[in-house]
């Protein structure tokens, strides 16, 4: 197979693969066997500031044979940058591949020669890989047996460092965003944990009303009685109240799904915001806590979202609330209202709690900052909530002109035209 044809593969392997590790393997595993080379090792460069020592991290090695003579990187320590600053800022450093034959450089007689010859090299070629414009490493391709004619190939290897970059990077992004994703799931399972018995309540109630109608009928038959007109109420009612559980359950599965990437959809915000309101509404309730909705009836407003992380950031603030004053000894309430502004949609969560100073106010969108007691809260909520809906294209802030708490998410609607 020629060399330019396993690139292509190598390219298809590291961009397809599901497994990035198998996929590493497989396809540094095709280039040395077409390159019939010794050794393959892919380092990470390092640098001990305290010491002003080099020294490598390896990321991945593949060896012809288990007798095949493995690197000593150790020695590299004993190097300071000064030692080898001419072998990586004139070569390496600027995206230029280091190769030969052991006897025909320059610096067989320096440090590098030296390391070269202790290690029983015979030929080598290393080239830089770059990762966001930073030398980060080098693949190192090793024969021990004879010397080799680099030049010929030096063109289409430096393809392969092409990949391998835009192979870290990927990696590093699926790593970054699956990270983000689990804290952001790991947050909203925390908060569906703090409402749970509040949702079982909330589903309770309607279940029981449901039963003692049924019961009711059960009745009415034993006893040979049966009014249709009290039937076709009983029905109403039943009807009534499985909607209830039903909207209840949908808000659940939508704050409880996890997020795919890109995967946007076509809501009316109102809806959503309801759903959510349904599975917290009995919390509040049972904590005498009077919660008051100012959202117009029927207002249709539609917006292009990850319909479950609207719903995260709205419960993330209706459980602050509730945490905020739910064991004061003053009036409690929450509100929440919601009005069009020109191509926006705001909407507003206003509690009776006092609003914070100034300083506070900055720190609590900061990452791991909590006002509340010690185990009671991880302090993400809102820094996750205000990064979900600046991702949206829209703005979350406490509004410093209330003199309560109040939360104001603004969100841009969808267009048609």
């Amino acid at each position: 197979m020629k060399l330019l044809n396993v690139i292509r593969e190598i390219n298809k392997i590291l961009l397809n693969s599901p497994e990035p590790s198998l996929a590493l393997e497989r396809s540094m595993q095709l280039l040395a066997t077409e390159l019939e080379i010794d050794s393959l090792c892919i380092d990470e460069n390092a640098l001990n500031e305290n010491s002003n020592r080099i020294y490598v991290e390896s990321y991945y090695e593949w060896y012809s044979s288990e007798d095949t003579v493995r690197v000593d990187k150790d020695l590299l320590s004993s190097f300071s940058y000064e030692d080898i600053y001419e072998f990586f800022t004139n070569t390496l450093a600027i995206g230029k591949p280091l190769f030969g034959n052991i006897g025909d450089r320059p610096n067989q007689k320096s440090q590098i020669g030296d390391f070269f010859k202790e290690n029983n090299l015979k030929s080598y070629f290393i080239a830089p890989i770059f990762f966001n414009s930073i030398h980060w490493g080098n693949l190192s391709l090793l024969d021990y047996r004879s010397p080799r004619e680099w030049s010929e190939v030096e063109n289409e290897l430096m393809l392969i460092t092409g990949q391998l970059s835009f192979f870290l990077k990927d990696q590093e992004f699926k790593k970054n965003f699956g990270q983000e994703l689990c804290t952001s799931h790991s947050v909203k399972m925390a908060t569906l944990g703090e409402m749970a018995s509040g949702i079982a309540h909330e589903i309770n109630n309607p279940l029981f009303v449901i039963n003692g109608y049924a019961s009711k009928i059960d009745s009415s038959i034993e006893r040979g009685i049966l009014d249709v007109h009290e039937l076709k109420n009983i029905s109403s009612m039943i009807q009534r109240h499985c909607k209830r559980v039903t909207s209840i359950i949908s808000g659940l599965r939508m704050i409880s799904r996890k997020s795919k990437l890109d995967e946007l959809e076509v809501k009316n915000f109102k809806e959503v915001v309801e759903s959510t309101i349904d599975i917290s509404k009995e919390r509040i309730r049972l904590a005498n806590i009077n919660f008051v909705n100012r959202m117009e009836e029927g207002s249709d407003i539609p917006i292009e979202c990850h319909p479950e992380q609207i719903s995260q950031v709205i419960v993330n603030l209706l459980n602050n609330s509730y945490d905020s004053i739910s064991n004061r000894e003053c009036e409690k309430w929450i509100e929440v209202d919601m009005r069009e502004l020109d191509d926006r949609v705001i909407f507003s969560l206003t509690d009776s709690g006092e609003r914070v100073s100034n300083d506070v106010a900055r720190k609590m969108m900061q990452p791991f900052y909590t006002t509340k007691d010690s185990g009671k809260g991880t302090g993400l909520g809102l820094s996750i909530s205000k990064e979900i809906i600046m991702k949206h294209g829209g703005n979350f802030y406490l509004d410093n002109h209330c003199e309560n708490m109040r939360f104001i998410i603004e969100l841009p609607k969808l267009s048609y035209e």
